[in-house]
């Protein structure tokens, strides 16, 4: 029992992380709140939700409304016998997370895969002012290597850092998602290195020792 227990826990907080991150997403601070509170209890009303959370309703309503539109919230209809009004009971329905967690990590990669395309095969023009825009070699000559915002000269951009952000970023994605095997170092690449050393200081030793010979020939 203790053994399930423990896989059971370690689940819940990726899939927690996982939770936390795509609430932000959706409405930061205020969206991780109502999605706390609607994993803290279940068949809850928008009215019970704003009440626990201190969050305007219609804040909270737009919240479950996307929760639902992803797939990620479902609720209850049910009827007051007493009052004949609807009262709408939400719970959170994660069985689609990992699926949706997927989608926009695939969404992600083609974005980077993209940029990675354009910052490869463009040259960059900068004034080194941060916030000021970088110019393709057209637009440059087209302000005469000026900034349009400064006036100051335009200067080739080294991107060669972007790129390697995106190329790590992209591995990255690849591996999280199956499309690429994570790179890991074998023993046998370590053991010969061992073993080439060992034999270099043999060698090595060898050597010093034909030389004594030598010298104590001569």
């Amino acid at each position: 029992m203790e053994g399930t227990e423990v896989i059971d826990v370690a689940k819940k907080k990726k899939l927690d992380k996982n939770l936390i991150d795509l609430a932000m997403e959706i409405g930061g601070e205020e969206a991780l709140e109502v999605v706390k509170a609607l994993a803290e209890r279940r068949d809850a009303t928008d009215e019970e939700l704003a009440e626990s959370t201190g969050i305007r309703i219609n804040t909270i309503r737009k919240v479950l409304y996307t929760l639902y539109d992803m797939g990620l919230a479902d609720f209850k209809r049910i009827r007051d016998k007493e009052t004949g009004w609807y009262y709408y009971y939400w719970n959170l329905d994660l069985k689609r997370l990992p699926e949706i967690i997927r989608a926009r990590k695939m969404e992600e990669l083609n974005k980077l895969k993209k940029m990675l395309e354009e910052e490869s095969e463009a040259i960059y023009y900068w004034c080194g002012t941060p916030g000021h825009p970088r110019l393709t070699f057209d637009e440059a000559l087209e302000y005469e290597f000026q900034c349009p915002l400064c006036g100051n000269m335009l200067m080739q951009y080294d991107n060669t850092e972007i790129i390697a952000d995106l190329k790590k970023r992209i591995e990255e994605l690849e591996i999280e998602l199956g499309l690429r095997k994570s790179p890991k170092k074998t023993k046998k690449s370590s053991s010969k290195s061992k073993t080439s050393s060992k034999s270099k200081s043999k060698k090595s030793k060898s050597s010093n020792t034909a030389s004594k010979v030598t010298e104590a020939a001569v």
